[in-house]
């Protein structure tokens, strides 16, 4: 799992055109590992593009206004192409010479080029769950991150998840937002933090209100994401132990996922005695994993712990026998 510094510090490099050699120097790992980075940048949807310059691939994030690649000159011969007839095999020639100009020149289709971009933020994480792929930006968020960068307390109106009827205006220092697989968060510390050490996770999407205060949040409130999520398959952190758990993969597109997955710590891919895929991992069998899991029992095979199987196996008899 890539972390989340360093990740960052690859957006950071990207704010101007760079090669993948150029990254790979200036972060001290191999050109195999920034390009995993630079997958989990595509995936984050900050704006990532490539193009051709003096014969290399260069990348940088573009979040600002749409890039002209060379587009005026496409455009002008594009038009100068119209004005050709195809009468003569001198006017096919020519137009030829236009066509292979014209895709020379032209990186990208100008009417499609746009960037997609959400942001560069350092605050700003997204797509880190196991098998994430939404994408989420809003006043509410930017309000947040705004609080983040200078620093300041936040009071929010907050909506329990589970409970519309339990809505409270909490005061707290925020530190992060974070998505986990289709759910953004905002990650900060509540007046129990001096006592307990543990940031709490809030629901964007249950957030009302946000009121930036003049309170300075707690000093050296030090977050570590990859601890933070440690042993959590996806919404829910928890403090129960983590659980040893193996799973025969029978499919190849449930493997390919694994292998592109964000787990912490990292699953362990193998071959069985049978030639057979396995991935073992150690997270906390909370209620994302054990839907995710029951929803993808065709696809593969519960090895252990015999408790889970034996849960999974009740779980079907009992929706057989509803449906």
């Amino acid at each position: 799992m890539a972390g989340y510094e360093k990740i960052n510090t690859v957006k950071d490099l990207l704010k101007r055109e760079m090669t993948v050699s150029q990254i790979a120097t200036a972060i001290g790992r191999g050109p195999r590992t920034v390009f995993r980075y630079l997958e989990l940048l595509r995936n984050e949807n900050c704006g990532l593009h490539s193009h051709k310059k003096n014969g290399e691939t260069v990348w940088v994030i573009q979040t600002e206004e749409k890039t002209n690649f060379n587009q005026g000159a496409v455009k002008q011969l594009e038009k100068i192409k119209k004005n050709i007839s195809e009468s003569s095999p001198a006017d096919m020639k020519t137009r030829k010479l236009l066509d292979k100009l014209i895709e020379t020149l032209q990186v990208t289709d100008p009417d499609e080029f746009k960037p997609e971009a959400i942001t560069i933020d350092r605050d700003l994480v997204l797509d880190y769950g196991p098998f994430s792929d939404e994408k989420l930006q809003d006043s509410i968020v930017n309000r947040i991150l705004d609080a983040v960068h200078k620093k300041l307390k936040i009071r929010i109106t907050y909506t329990h998840v589970g409970d519309e009827s339990n809505k409270e205006t909490i005061e707290v220092s925020p530190v992060k937002v974070i998505m986990r697989i289709d759910t953004v968060y905002l990650v900060a510390a509540d007046e129990s933090f001096a006592k307990t050490g543990v940031f709490k996770n809030y629901v964007v999407e249950n957030i009302s209100n946000v009121l930036m205060t003049n309170n300075p949040v707690e000093k050296d409130l030090s977050f570590n994401a990859d601890i933070h999520y440690k042993h959590t398959f996806g919404k829910y952190t928890s403090t129960e132990a983590p659980q040893e758990i193996s799973l025969l993969i029978k499919d190849s597109w449930l493997k390919k996922q694994f292998e592109k997955s964000h787990f912490n710590p990292p699953v362990r891919m193998r071959k069985d005695r049978n030639k057979q895929d396995v991935v073992d991992m150690k997270i906390r069998l909370t209620p994302d994993f054990k839907t995710w899991l029951f929803g993808n029992l065709p696809y593969l095979q519960i090895l252990k712990p015999e408790s889970l199987k034996n849960e999974m196996k009740t779980l079907l008899k009992k929706t057989l026998e509803e449906i």
